[in-house]
Order: C-alpha cells, then sequence, then structure tokens
C-alpha cells in the first residue's frame, strides 16, 4: 500500500468493516482518523477473503461480476483492493462512487468523487454529481458552490433544479424561482421541476401563479405525489376544502387527510372548519385520535384568545 494513500485506503475499509461487522458502528464518524484497531480489522478481512486483484481492470472485472451475483460487500472489496494498487484510477473511484450511491452510502460516494476532482477539478460531469450528493447530505453551502461552478459554465438542469432547492431551503425564495424557471427552460415540462417551481411561488404566497405550476406538474403525471400534497396545501390555504380534501385522500388516508384539513383551517383562523375536520379525523381512526385531540387543544386557545 502507498504511504500517501495510506489514510484513504483505511477510511474506505475501515467504514465498510464498521458496516459488515459491527454493528454498534456509526458511520457518520468516518471522518475521523480510524484507529489502529479499526485499520488492522480491515486488513485482517480482506485477506480473509482470499482476494487475489493483480491489476486494477481485474480488480474492476471481479467487482463487477460480485455486482452481477448480488454480492455487493466484496465488490467493495474488489475496489478496495484496486485503489490500493492505483489509487488515482478515475475510473475506479466513479465506480466505486456509483456503488455507494447504489448502496445509499453517500459519505462513501462523497469521499470517491472528493478524489476524482482532486485530479479533474474542472470535470464538470463529476462536480454537478458531487454537489447533487451534498445536496443529499443537506450540506448546502457545499453544494450551493459546487452546483454554481457547474452553471457558471454551462446550462444544466439538474444543476439549477439543485440550487433552486437549495435557495427554496435558506428562504432565498426569489433566487429558488429564477433557478427553477431556468431549469424549466432547459427541461421543459418535468413534473418535478414543475412542483419545485410551484413551492418557491407558493413560498412567495404568489398562489395563482403556483396553483398553475401544480396544474400543469399533474396534467403531465396526475399520480405524483409531491404535486398532489402541495396542490392541496395551496388549495387548503386558499379556503377550497373540498379540492384540497380531494386531492390528500389521494397521498393519504382519509383521517390523515381530516386532520390536516383541520390543522390548515386553525392556522387560517377558520376554526369552524377546523373543529368539523378534526372532529372527523378523530371519528375515522383511533390512530388520530392524539393528534387531533392536540389540534383541537391548541383550537379552543386560539378560539378563547380571539
Amino acid at each position: 500500500m502507498y504511504l500517501k494513500t495510506q489514510k484513504v485506503v483505511t477510511l474506505f475499509a475501515g467504514v465498510l468493516i464498521c458496516q459488515m461487522v459491527l454493528t454498534g458502528c456509526n458511520p457518520l464518524n468516518m471522518a475521523k482518523e480510524p484507529d489502529n484497531h479499526d485499520q488492522q480489522a480491515a486488513e485482517a478481512l480482506l485477506k480473509s477473503t482470499g482476494l487475489s486483484v493483480s491489476t486494477v481492470d481485474d480488480a474492476l472485472f471481479k467487482a463487477a461480476n460480485a455486482i452481477q451475483e448480488g454480492k455487493m460487500d466484496l465488490a467493495q472489496l474488489y475496489y478496495i483492493k484496486g485503489y490500493e494498487l492505483q489509487p488515482n484510477n478515475s475510473a475506479l473511484l466513479q465506480k466505486m462512487a456509483d456503488l455507494y450511491v447504489q448502496l445509499d452510502k453517500p459519505a462513501l460516494a462523497e469521499v470517491s468523487l472528493s478524489l476524482i476532482l482532486k485530479q479533474q477539478p474542472n470535470n464538470l460531469k463529476v462536480l454537478e454529481e458531487y454537489g447533487l450528493l451534498l445536496l443529499k447530505e443537506r450540506k448546502y453551502q457545499e453544494a450551493k458552490t459546487s452546483l454554481g461552478q457547474v452553471v457558471a459554465k454551462q446550462n444544466s438542469w439538474p444543476a439549477f433544479n439543485g440550487l433552486g432547492i437549495i435557495e427554496t431551503v435558506q428562504g432565498n425564495l426569489v433566487e429558488a424561482e429564477s433557478a427553477f424557471k431556468k431549469a424549466d427552460r432547459i427541461l421543459p415540462n418535468s413534473p418535478e421541476i414543475l412542483n419545485n417551481l410551484g413551492f418557491a411561488l407558493y413560498s412567495e404566497q404568489k398562489y395563482p401563479e403556483a396553483l398553475a405550476y401544480y396544474n400543469l406538474a399533474l396534467q403531465i403525471d396526475p399520480g405524483f405525489k409531491k404535486a398532489l400534497y402541495n396542490y392541496a396545501l395551496l388549495q387548503g390555504r386558499l379556503g377550497n376544502y373540498d379540492l384540497a380534501y380531494g386531492a390528500f385522500v389521494k397521498v393519504s388516508t382519509d383521517a390523515e387527510a381530516n386532520n390536516n384539513l383541520g390543522y390548515i383551517a386553525m392556522m387560517k383562523g377558520d376554526y369552524a372548519k377546523a373543529n368539523h375536520y378534526l372532529q372527523e379525523a378523530i371519528t375515522l381512526s383511533p390512530h388520530y385520535y392524539k393528534k387531533a385531540n392536540d389540534n383541537l387543544k391548541q383550537l379552543e386557545a386560539l378560539e378563547i384568545n380571539k
């Protein structure tokens, strides 16, 4: 093993050991310096598998076969062995990142992609993938930097959509609207983008515009749950309770729909409607007894103080 890559190899192997063997391990600790015990355990497991990898191509071939057979842990070990042989092989690092994304291990995928970017800082495809991965990990500022670098050099709907999500989360709604509209111009008629744009407009209290985008998203995909839920929220906010209920029941139970409408009506100050829907939620499902009753208590307090 190359001395200069010891820490990264140990990081990959140590976290993999943690996930395969030590159920009490916390993957979030992966950024910490692995101790000698972790390193020794990783090396022991690698040896115990009897892995024989002569070249990086050999590692890639064996990893691909392992993936085809559904042996994901073995594939990870082959990749690590390949990395030991050639730590700067970007094709290998990309394969590692792809596998970690598939296995929902974003922290390890982040390590792989960051190593590629150290060699290829202007690789826009990898930079975009890296930024979207950081977004998934809720590392918003880092994601914003990476995706901003992408859109500075090319028009990319995933990058603009990602930036729109970040701006929405950070409360920069005008910027969010702008980013989503740019994404929509590049990839028209995407229910996901249209829904995101609708939510940004809803958050800006531009209700008619938001409703138009939700309707368009649902025309394209009538079963799109995110858009149905957001459409229901907006109709409830507008006081169109029947329309809101009709959308809510497509993505939830009757009891949940009534509880949601009760809460929305309460927040609007429509206390009679709120009481009706919350009582209905309790009647329909004992599961909602506590939640709806808590909302009723809040409603009673609001009515007393109005």
